[in-house]
């Protein structure tokens, strides 16, 4: 599959990677696959900045339900953090999932390449998980930002 990735959309994994590494998570998680989006330059970077999405307000975000979720189950934030050591993370099931979406995204646009506008939608359209939890509590809705980087991706030229 990486093998129909564009150069832009390997950037968005390598930078996935490097975000997970950054908040020391032993896995690359579909957050993180986002996160590396928002972080870009190109048009769907700004698609999702002019939702009001860019990566601190995405960051924060996911801070928000992430401290939701630990509360829910009694960990709060005087519980310290379980942080192992990780040279480099690996994909989790959560990113694996959003790639694969990612690339019946761009089957299903007829699209040869898988760019980071496919990541992005792939991300966004998990059903359950972080990233939708996330966005719904900070009153983002997916379906305008699926439509906005719908649009940014028919307004990109072709990539190689």
């Amino acid at each position: 599959m990486f093998n129909r990735f564009t150069g832009e959309a390997r950037m968005v994994v390598n930078d996935a990677v490097d975000v997970a590494a950054e908040v020391r998570s032993p896995r690359v998680e579909a957050e993180h696959l986002l996160l590396a989006v928002t972080r870009g330059s190109g048009p769907v970077a700004r698609a999702l900045h002019d939702a009001n999405l860019d990566y601190e307000g995405l960051r924060d975000a996911l801070r928000a339900e992430t401290t939701r979720s630990l509360a829910a189950v009694g960990v709060t934030a005087a519980t310290p953090e379980f942080s192992p050591f990780v040279d480099r993370p690996k994909l989790a099931t959560s990113a694996k999932l959003a790639l694969e979406r990612a690339l019946r995204v761009a089957v299903a646009r007829g699209d040869k390449r898988i760019g980071s506008a496919h990541i992005a939608l792939g991300t966004l359209r998990a059903p359950t998980g972080t990233v939708p939890r996330a966005l719904e509590a900070a009153a983002i809705s997916r379906p305008e930002l699926i439509t906005r980087i719908e649009r940014a991706a028919d307004d990109a030229p072709p990539s190689r």
